[in-house]
């Protein structure tokens, strides 16, 4: 089987809580997958306020928190997810897993329907 592939796209206020790089470590090690972790801010402060300005901006330049998961195998990715949504939930827009592959994408979703995707 090729290489799955998912990209969680958390926007400001999206996760339940702070990534954390220990907890994606934790995760990496007990279902064999490879997590990573990028917090892109493309905010800036005017007149004492943070703001950003969006429109005509390429998704993946947006202020975001961004995991990358890829694994191996479909039940490892799956795993994987419902540890990532039970700490974190799903991605809540329909642009939370642009960039994935086709597959890890559909595994994403469809383990988020069938979770809850952590609400």
């Amino acid at each position: 089987m090729a290489e799955l592939m998912v990209h969680l796209r958390y926007f400001l206020r999206d996760p339940l809580e702070d990534i954390q790089n220990d907890v994606l470590a934790e995760i990496s090690r007990e279902f064999e997958v490879t997590a990573t972790y990028e917090k892109i801010d493309a905010r800036e402060e005017v007149d004492g306020l943070l703001r950003e300005e969006t429109l005509d901006k390429n998704i993946e330049d947006m202020t975001q928190d961004v995991i990358t998961l890829k694994a191996d195998s479909e039940d490892r990715l799956r795993k994987a997810l419902v540890a990532i949504y039970d700490r974190y939930r799903s991605p809540r827009t329909p642009f939370g897993f642009w960039g994935s592959s086709s597959e890890g994408r559909h595994i994403a979703k469809q383990v988020a329907e069938e979770t809850g995707g952590g609400w």
